[in-house]
């Protein structure tokens, strides 16, 4: 009997670039605002950034297969759902790293491939495992998050403690937290049946809801530390940020409701990530205009 061949799609799938070019944007995000001016160097860390970042999500899939096929949101995918063989998953994960590693290295430095490579360990080592042991593993497992363009910014030539990066970090770090404390009001109990931690075992639903909100807000004000302290330096362009910040925090202001059959939590989080996204767009419009 012949095997039917793994499908684009399973690739695809299996390389999650939903998630995977916002986190490439972030590294473009970080070279530019070093070096704003487009260039081949650019596109390739970029490039090179995406790759590794599918590299450790494609490790982490195969690391966690077994708790994904226990959940309904996940069993589906290709290493689960037995379309991809984890051999195969395993030599596509190395494809991309060593490619990814190869470009940042020569599009950028050294130094931002190394940084590259403490991203992986600290997601696929530091992160995965605690997630086995404790419901709080997204705080330091959003550090992984904030890396990217900060690699970005090391490739451009910026140094890696310098105000700005630091706040775009900062930014980027703070901002994952809640989106990931959205998906547990709305799997939490999923996560539980796979045997993993969850906030749901410690706090009540309104409770998460409650400490989802105050994440939110600290998230909208660690943007706003980018124009109070002149990392975005157009007037315009802080008022821009102002004002959809203040939509934003009015708009979460209704995940406090008591009943959670009224909550839609898939809005919340493309709330999150187009404010996330125009933040970004509104760094990069600074560069270019500054």
């Amino acid at each position: 009997m012949i095997n039917n061949p793994v499908k684009l799609k399973d690739w695809l799938e299996l390389t999650r670039l939903k998630i995977m070019i916002p986190v490439s944007l972030t590294g473009f995000t970080g070279y530019f605002a070093f070096d704003p001016h487009f260039s081949v160097r650019l596109l390739l860390t970029s490039f090179g950034i995406l790759l590794m970042a599918i590299s450790a999500s494609v490790l982490n899939q195969i690391q966690e297969v077994e708790s994904d096929s226990k959940m309904n949101r996940t069993c589906n995918r290709p290493l689960p759902a037995h379309r991809i063989k984890p051999q195969q998953a395993l030599l596509f994960f190395l494809f991309n790293l060593i490619t990814g590693l190869t470009i940042v290295y020569y599009a950028g430095n050294f130094r931002a491939a190394l940084i590259g490579v403490i991203t992986i360990i600290w997601y696929n080592g530091l992160y995965t495992y605690s997630k086995t042991i404790t419901a709080f593993a997204v705080v330091p497992g959003a550090i992984t998050g904030a890396l990217p363009p900060l690699i970005g910014w090391v490739a451009a030539g910026g140094g890696p403690w310098e105000k700005p990066i630091i706040f775009i970090e900062f930014l980027i770090f703070i901002g994952q937290i809640p989106h990931f404390w959205l998906l547990i009001l709305k799997y939490g109990e999923e996560y539980k049946q796979a045997g993993i931690p969850s906030l749901t075992d410690i706090f009540n639903q309104t409770q998460i809801k409650r400490l989802t909100f105050s994440w939110v807000v600290s998230s909208v004000f660690a943007a706003l530390f980018l124009g109070f302290f002149e990392i975005i330096k157009s007037l315009s362009l802080n008022l821009i940020l102002v004002a959809v910040s203040i939509y934003m925090i009015w708009q979460f202001i209704d995940l406090l409701q008591v009943h959670p059959e009224k909550n839609n939590y898939k809005k919340y989080s493309i709330l999150l990530e187009i404010y996330f996204l125009l933040v970004l767009l509104l760094l990069i419009s600074d560069r270019i205009i500054m």
